[in-house]
């Protein structure tokens, strides 16, 4: 600060901020006189009503009254320089930083910071005049209907996963996150993003963007994890497979066909859909049957059940056959050149032995080692019993009853035995045709 023109004080860095009489070297920082005529002269109230002359400085030099700020605008408590410190601090650490614009003003504490600028320069004259009474177009993201992610509203039930699944899964059930999350680096539009007060129209515009994309990259990834929430897809593994096998493979095959509906669809919906298409195909196997029986001339249910028991009988007895054959083809005259080679073709097809059948059911073999009949039959006879699942002990009762008919029956005798009552009618045929064939009795 400069001192008269014949002693120049040089004040310290503290004080730059002052002003001090070049007379008397007192502080006048409040209200001083500054000669228009001399430069830097400045001098206080006391001297210049002394007449103080100075160096060059005379007493009618023309003059002027200056305050260094001191003086108030709004309220008295608030001095001018107070007011521009507290705007220089808002513009400097941003509006909501109190603390740091108090440390700024330096004289004001920041509750007194806080409620001076909302009284006057919001509520009052200034924000009257200044700021737009409107609805403001910032949404609260912590209000019930907000869309913002994620919402503090928002708790769903915590799923109960034991640690292994949730090592597995990867899934975090108290954060309700995943170690790795749909388009998991999203975050890196962001991160390094910067606003300031000197962006160009064009540089706001690209950060708005970068800040929407990762937005909706967000309501993406939250989508997901409620689809995964709703169709039960974050659960324990034994639970995701006992659902799956409650439907069939054709139904698991087609399910999994149209799971990309799915999303589109809520879980009641996705469920009826599935349930409706499993429906249609039981539907249409049961017009299948209807039809069928409609062609037999079949027209009531209880028939319907007839045809059926029927129907299974004919099958059994076709196996049968079908196993008498593999077991001992039947026998051809040498005459017919064809039926010979049927015949040869059938055995090197179809003809096993001993080795061939404790290849293929060795099970079997073992049971029957230990039968006490097993001594007396003849590999063709095992082949047999083991074509038809039948004991050695329990052939050889059928055995001899059949025989002792066919003798007694020979003779013109009625036969009076008690056949075995495990004898069925159908493993009596089939035994029959068999004895037939190997020339132990007559048709």
């Amino acid at each position: 600060m400069s001192t008269g023109s014949n002693q120049i004080q040089t004040l310290p860095i503290q004080d730059a901020t002052k002003y001090h009489c070049n007379s008397c070297f007192g502080d006048c920082s409040g209200l001083r006189v500054s000669c228009a005529d001399c430069a830097e002269f400045d001098a206080c109230l006391h001297c210049f009503a002394s007449g103080v002359e100075v160096g060059n400085h005379k007493k009618n030099h023309r003059y002027s009254f200056i305050d260094n700020g001191t003086f108030s605008l709004f309220v008295s408590n608030w001095t001018a320089d107070e007011e521009m410190l507290l705007l220089d601090g808002i513009e400097q650490h941003g509006l909501g930083n109190w603390d740091d614009v108090s440390d700024h003003v330096g004289t004001k504490s920041f509750q007194e910071v806080q409620e001076h600028f909302e009284d006057i320069y919001l509520w009052k004259n200034i924000g009257t005049a200044t700021l737009t009474r409107g609805l403001s177009e910032i949404r609260d993201h912590t209000a019930a209907d907000a869309e913002f992610f994620p919402s503090i509203h928002q708790t769903d039930e915590i799923i109960d996963l034991p640690p292994s699944e949730q090592l597995e899964l990867g899934y975090k059930p108290l954060r309700d996150d995943f170690e790795r999350e749909y388009d998991n680096d999203t975050e890196n539009l962001v991160k390094n993003l910067v606003c300031s007060r000197d962006d160009d129209e064009l540089e706001t515009a690209l950060k708005l963007s970068m800040v929407d994309m990762y937005w909706r990259s967000l309501k993406e990834r939250a989508r997901f994890k409620r689809i995964a929430k709703q169709y039960g897809l974050i659960t324990t593994k034994h639970k995701l497979i006992a659902s799956r096998r409650k439907y069939s493979k054709e139904d698991r095959e087609f399910k999994d066909k149209i799971r990309v509906f799915a999303q589109f669809l809520s879980l009641q919906q996705w469920e009826e859909l599935v349930n409706n298409r499993i429906r249609e195909k039981e539907l249409k196997l049961k017009i299948k049957d209807l039809v069928r029986y409609r062609r037999n001339g079949i027209k009531k249910l209880l028939a319907c059940q007839e045809y059926e028991e029927f129907k299974l009988q004919r099958e059994k007895k076709k196996e049968m056959k079908k196993r008498m054959h593999v077991i001992s083809p039947p026998r051809t005259t040498k005459t017919s050149k064809k039926e010979s080679e049927d015949d040869n073709s059938l055995e090197s097809k179809i003809f096993f032995n001993e080795t061939d059948l404790n290849r293929n059911d060795n099970k079997f073999i073992e049971k029957m080692r230990m039968d006490p009949c097993a001594n007396l039959l003849s590999d063709k006879e095992k082949q047999l019993c083991f074509a038809l699942d039948l004991s050695y002990s329990r052939y050889c009762a059928i055995k001899v009853h059949l025989l002792n008919e066919f003798a007694t029956c020979r003779s013109k005798i009625t036969y009076k035995g008690k056949p075995p009552s495990f004898m069925t009618t159908a493993l009596r045929e089939c035994l029959r045709s068999f004895f037939v064939q190997c020339g132990w009795i007559d048709v």
